[in-house]
């Protein structure tokens, strides 16, 4: 079986730990070994990179309010490219160190965690998954149908990859986010538009984490 996979499951099992999320996606890995893990070239060109820069700003942003009580987030450059979760975990981080007796371990702790999930990141991407589709591949007329739907550029981007390596090669689609990522949501872009139905006519399943 191929199976074409969210970034989310990606994060999920390079952050370990104990949560749910990474022993759901550890348990399907698992499970799956020997067949084949897709990831579409617009996560590991795009999305991923992206993502990975947040986490370096988050950590960063932690560090300096922990050093310096006086440091204004507002005034940070970083701190502008983080969605509000982001900030939220910045917060945290800073939250935790005041619980915390030996500020420079707890440092050292949060950088090095981080540093941790981005080499199994790359070492998962480069060593368990075969990515496929070019951006450029990416049919935008299906893109921007899907993006009707899930208001995601991110999401109707990598849905699209899907559905297009679909036609070629059997896959079932794997993910965590039940909002976007639904047959509801595909069918309706089928049944608006009949060409695109008529070009596309296998739709993946998809399945959650």
């Amino acid at each position: 079986m191929n199976w074409f996979l969210d970034m989310c499951i990606i994060i999920y099992y390079s952050s370990k730990g104990e949560s749910i999320f990474y022993k759901k996606s550890l348990a399907f890995i698992e499970k799956h070994k020997g067949e084949k893990f897709l990831i579409c070239k617009y996560i590991t060109s795009n999305d991923m990179p992206k993502w990975i820069k947040r986490q370096r700003v988050i950590v960063d942003e932690a560090v300096k309010k922990i050093k310096d009580q006086s440091y204004d987030f507002e005034t940070s450059e970083g701190w502008k490219l983080l969605y509000s979760k982001d900030k939220a975990t910045v917060e945290k981080l800073v939250l935790a160190s005041k619980f915390n007796s030996n500020k420079e371990e707890y440092i050292k702790l949060i950088i090095n965690s981080q540093k941790e999930i981005e080499l199994e990141i790359n070492r998962v991407v480069g060593t368990l998954c075969e990515e496929v589709l070019p951006i450029e591949e990416i049919d935008f007329d299906l893109k921007s149908s899907i993006y009707t739907f899930t208001k995601n550029h991110s999401d109707s981007n990598i849905l699209a990859s899907g559905i297009q390596l679909h036609q070629k090669r059997d896959i079932k689609i794997m993910t965590g986010d039940k909002k976007d990522w639904n047959e509801n949501n595909l069918s309706w872009v089928f049944e608006s538009r009949p060409d695109l139905a008529k070009k596309y006519p296998k739709i993946p399943k998809i399945n959650y984490i």
